[in-house]
């Protein structure tokens, strides 16, 4: 069997287990799900081991950050998704006049056969949620791991199992960029896929080729808007977990901090503080090294038109000395954090998509020139606010971005109550949340007609322009008297027509 033929086999198991499995109750689907939280807490260590990047520091942020968000996932969509995809009524009280006695429903149906293709800088999270929600939704899952990550996304799919979902409906193949492109030309109904916004395009080529639905979670260059009544103790304190938070390969760390000029000083003097505590030395993490030959020479260049480091990111946090950098074919790179202060959106660094522990402090005027700087950015993932309650609430509803976040980093994302997407570079549709799950199905209408009564199905006759003008006029008219005045000729329409049948 070559290897194209293997993930066809796949998707053709896939296929056959959907079909049994969308006829499964979603009360059942439900329980089935909601018992994969249990799973995570008993396949925890396992799972943990399986992340083989040196960005992730510890057990800790694995717990914190994927483990269990994923069990909160299991368990909200125990819990809410025979609520959220059950199937709706039309009321009859609403229904239009010229409806007649019409009954509908609006059902959400499985997609079919999901493909997810996974990320690696959180693959249990992510492509644990992805899963959940396209398999309470009825659907079968290809999951196509990034590479390294195999041997977690196996896990995943094993312990769907355990949690009585069919052996068939969850299927794992290859790793490589070549693997997810067969799995699409060999027939998935639907891709979602997270990376970043150039490999998203090509996915989104490839799914209009083959007449595919996608949703897109992509780049991201967060941006942090720092008001005048900001607690900058908080924000400092922030400041410093979203950029250490696994190594900086986060799509929503914060990227440009956009802060008043009054504050500049105050700001970046406790900055500078909370990056080098405990030990006086900014702590370390690592990079790639594609990641650190593109970040290097931006540095400079924006430190060459003015840009200043606030700390300096080849030492060694431990020693104090500074790091000897391997030879580039060397995989991952010590690094500390890469906070570049006095950075303007004309300096080639800024709006910069990369996983690396960068932070770019962007000095303003006033709110309306940041939010200025906030749109000249192409991505728009997450942004946040920090200040008054009240004043970041207004700022927050004008800034284009999947989601904002008033005096917070991060974190709130990790709801599972909560739908995660983009704008611009950032992709678009959404996973997670309940927007996520309605994205995993689409809307079947089934319609009834109760009665006899069919004015469409009779051949058309002189006086009926004069009775649909009349209910257009008594129906939807602005004004009362032009109301009546229809309601009137509809009434002698009616009129008419009896009499002509009586005659008859």
């Amino acid at each position: 069997m070559n290897h194209s033929e293997g993930i066809l086999e796949a998707i053709q198991r896939v296929r056959r287990a959907q079909g049994l499995w969308q006829q499964t109750s979603l009360k059942d689907r439900s329980k089935r799900v909601a018992r994969f939280a249990s799973a995570v807490v008993e396949h925890r260590k396992a799972l943990a081991d399986g992340v083989v990047y040196p960005s992730r520091s510890s057990y800790l942020e694995t717990i914190s950050a994927e483990l269990i968000p994923l069990a909160e996932t299991a368990h909200w969509l125990g819990i809410h998704a025979g609520r959220i995809l059950k199937t709706r009524k039309t009321s009859r009280f609403s229904t239009p006049m010229w409806l007649g006695s019409l009954d509908s429903q609006i059902q959400r149906v499985p997609r079919g056969v999901v493909l997810i293709l996974g990320t690696w800088n959180y693959p249990i999270f992510l492509t644990g949620s992805q899963m959940l929600h396209a398999i309470v939704a009825g659907n079968g899952v290809i999951l196509k791991p990034a590479p390294g990550c195999q041997e977690i996304t196996s896990k995943l799919a094993q312990m769907c199992v355990e949690c009585g979902i069919p052996e068939d409906l969850v299927q794992v193949i290859g790793a490589s960029v070549q693997d997810g492109k067969s799995a699409m030309e060999l027939g998935v109904d639907h891709v979602v896929m997270t990376g970043s916004s150039r490999s998203g395009r090509r996915v989104l080529e490839q799914s209009i080729a083959n007449l595919c639905s996608s949703t897109l979670e992509l780049s991201g260059c967060d941006g942090v808007i720092v008001l005048p009544s900001a607690d900058l103790k908080r924000v400092t304190k922030l400041l410093r977990f979203g950029l250490r938070l696994n190594g900086g390969a986060t799509c929503i760390a914060p990227r440009r901090i956009l802060v008043h000029e009054s504050m500049i000083g105050a700001f970046t003097k406790m900055l500078k503080q909370e990056l080098c505590q405990p030990a006086g030395q900014p702590w370390g993490t690592s990079m790639t090294s594609a990641s650190y030959e593109q970040l290097k020479p931006l540095v400079e260049m924006a430190i060459a038109q003015g840009a200043r480091l606030l700390v300096d990111w080849t030492c060694d946090p431990t020693t104090g000395k500074t790091l000897d950098y391997p030879q580039p074919e060397t995989h991952w790179l010590p690094s500390g954090p890469v906070v570049l202060e006095n950075v303007t959106p004309q300096m080639d660094i800024y709006g910069l998509d990369i996983f690396a522990p960068l932070m770019t402090i962007v000095p303003v005027r006033d709110i309306e020139q940041a939010i200025d700087y906030n749109e000249r950015c192409k991505y728009g993932l997450c942004v946040s606010v920090f200040g008054e309650h009240s004043q970041a609430t207004q700022i927050a509803s004008r800034i284009r971005a999947g989601s904002v976040i008033l005096n917070d980093l991060i974190v709130p994302t990790a709801d599972p109550r909560l739908p995660f997407g983009g704008r611009g570079e950032s992709g678009f549709g959404v996973t997670r949340g309940e927007e996520g799950l309605l994205e995993m199905t689409i809307p079947r209408v089934i319609s009834s007609r109760r009665g006899n009564w069919l004015p469409h199905s009779d051949l058309p006759q002189p006086r009926d322009e004069q009775l649909l003008d009349s209910l257009l006029q008594f129906a939807h008219s602005g004004g009362w008297a032009q109301r009546f005045r229809g309601l009137r000729s509809l009434i002698a329409s009616f009129r008419t027509k009896s009499n002509k049948k009586n005659k008859q």
